[in-house]
Formats: structure tokens, C-alpha cells, sequence
């Protein structure tokens, strides 16, 4: 079950990153504000709670890298830099990059002008996608 949730989490990153580009992107295409503009961004946020729920699954469940590294002491988790990247860096980047996409599409969704939707658009999707890419364990490519 660890194997198959791990690949899934890390397999789905490319349509979060996907969906992330593409709700910054498209409000600068598509110069209105109305429901369909709003979407991209609504994406992105469920695409970003998907992997959240897949990576507090591994992290208090099945990993041997989140919760459980923290059985061998603190002191281990921050000299390791594997366990470190995962267990506190990856963790603390994704939910702040979770909390960004949330409250962007609440920015995104009560915009009623095309300038304010850009503006909530770029920031806050641009600072999720920033930290996700922070976060990413690229070394286990």
C-alpha cells in the first residue's frame, strides 16, 4: 500500500504542477471575469488537496520518512538530510503551499473585476507553485 500511495503522490505532482501553470496563466488569456475564468483556479486548489491528502496518508501512516523518523529523536531527523527534506522541509513547504492556493481561490472567486482576478491569480497561485517547487524532492526523480 506504501509503494502505491508514494507513486501515486509523486506522479500526480506533474498535474499539480500542470494545473498551477495553467490558473496563473489563463486569467492573463482570458480577459473576463466569470465562472469558466474561475476554474483554472478551482482546479488547481483540489488538484493541491489531492496530493495533501495522499502526503498526510504517507506522513502519519505509512512512511518511513514523516512521522515515524521522529521515533529516533529530533536531534536524527535534522542531521539526516533525507529524513530532514521530507519529514520537516516537504511537509512544512506543501501545507504552506496549500494554505496560498486556498486562500487564492477565495481572492480568485470574489473577484469581480479582470485586474483583481490577475492580481490574486498571479500572487497567490505564483507563491503556492514557488513553494511547491521548493518542496519537491527532486533528488528522488
Amino acid at each position: 500500500m506504501y509503494q502505491f500511495i508514494q507513486s501515486t503522490h509523486s506522479h500526480t505532482r506533474w498535474l499539480v504542477l500542470l494545473t498551477a501553470v495553467i490558473a496563473i496563466i489563463m486569467p492573463f488569456i482570458n480577459n473576463s471575469v466569470s465562472s469558466k475564468s474561475k476554474l483554472p483556479g478551482l482546479a488547481f486548489m483540489i488538484m493541491c488537496d489531492i496530493q495533501l491528502l495522499m502526503g498526510l496518508t504517507l506522513y502519519f501512516v505509512f512512511s518511513p520518512l514523516g512521522l515515524q523518523a521522529f521515533d529516533q529523536g529530533m536531534a536524527f531527523v535534522m542531521k539526516t538530510a533525507e529524513v530532514r527534506k521530507i519529514a520537516v522541509e516537504h511537509f512544512v513547504l506543501m501545507l504552506g503551499a496549500v494554505t496560498l492556493a486556498h486562500i487564492g481561490y477565495i481572492k480568485v472567486k470574489k473577484a469581480t473585476e479582470a485586474s483583481a482576478l490577475k492580481k490574486a491569480s498571479l500572487i497567490f497561485f505564483g507563491l503556492s507553485l514557488v513553494l511547491i517547487l521548493a518542496g519537491i524532492p527532486w533528488a528522488k526523480l
